[in-house]
């Protein structure tokens, strides 16, 4: 099969992506690994990252860490899979095509009832959201956390499951606009990311601090997250999206007691036990409606630079996929 897919020969804007041919066609898979005809394709900011060089890698480069199809052929040795299963993946480079070669280690396989571009919009954002609520730090009911980006992929997630847990959720905003849509998530306090006040205002509904905070913007806020943080506090450095904090932070996290961690998915979710534990959780919460509504925005694949520039403009609410 032929595969049509996009790749960058130079690192910069969205404009530097490549929608292409593949000089020869996908064949059998080698061991290990399966044909994946790809149905859906997860757009996340990591791959902006990847274009852009904030992640260094060797040139050309594939892009894209998650999607989700139908395996077209098993490659020697694969257990577990077979064709014409359904399945989905996360952080696996090379997703922005219609077919692909995957380790079978990576898949997982998805149950009736979730629709394969469900799958692709929630996956990965899903066990990024269970690590930090589940493991990076186990929220439990009682607590008070705050959660940057709370109109995003992953935040929305985060507030929601965290809603669900217990936890008073304290949520910002980067626009007006995205205050109605987060508050009908049932979200307790919806505050606009870019008050001068905003530590002043967290502290108004919490006035110890809270517990948590998921930072998810960086530069913009970081500042207001620390001020925000209870005395030995947890700061969750997740993401960067308005730039990296300025240097020079650990002191006052120090001298407040302040636990500061900056995880990465990976580290939490690495072995067939950990990926078949926490897409089970994340399909539960799902399927309990913890989530709402999921269905992604879509793009098509041969629209991927518009979709780039929107999704750092942060104008996309919720998930969104590429189609094939």
């Amino acid at each position: 099969m032929k595969q049509q897919r996009v790749r960058i020969y130079e690192h910069g804007a969205p404009e530097v992506m490549r929608y292409e041919p593949a000089p020869a066609a996908i064949a059998t898979p080698p061991r290990g690994q399966v044909r994946l005809g790809q149905q859906a394709v997860g757009l996340n900011f990591i791959d902006t990252m990847f274009r852009d060089g904030t992640f260094s890698m060797p040139l050309p480069l594939s892009i894209g860490v998650e999607g989700a199809g139908v395996i077209e052929e098993v490659g020697e040795g694969v257990t577990g899979f077979a064709t014409g299963d359904r399945v989905a993946y996360f952080f696996s480079l090379g997703a922005y095509a219609n077919v692909r070669m995957i380790e079978a280690d990576v898949l997982v396989k998805l149950p009736p009832d979730v629709a394969t571009e469900t799958a692709a919009a929630l996956l990965t954002k899903g066990l990024t959201a269970w690590m930090l609520l589940k493991r990076v730090h186990n929220i439990k009911a009682g607590d008070t956390i705050l959660v940057h980006g709370a109109a995003g992929g992953v935040g929305s997630l985060v507030t929601r499951w965290a809603k669900a847990l217990g936890a008073t959720v304290i949520a910002t905003v980067g626009s007006v606009s995205k205050v109605a849509l987060v508050s009908a998530h049932g979200i307790d306090h919806v505050l606009d990311a870019s008050a001068a006040d905003l530590a002043g205002q967290v502290r108004a509904i919490v006035p110890g601090g809270v517990d948590v905070v998921y930072e998810f913007v960086g530069q913009a806020t970081f500042a207001q997250s620390i001020l925000a943080l209870r005395d030995g506090g947890h700061l969750v450095h997740v993401g960067n999206a308005s730039g990296s904090p300025l240097p020079n932070f650990q002191g006052q996290l120090d001298q407040r007691g302040i636990r500061y961690t900056k995880p990465a998915t990976s580290q939490y979710v690495n072995s067939r036990e950990s990926l078949d534990e926490s897409s089970a959780d994340l399909f539960a919460t799902w399927r309990a409606g913890v989530f709402g509504d999921v269905t992604p925005v879509r793009y098509a694949m041969s629209d991927v630079v518009r979709a780039h520039h929107d999704l750092a403009a942060r104008r996309i609410a919720g998930p969104a996929i590429l189609v094939p």
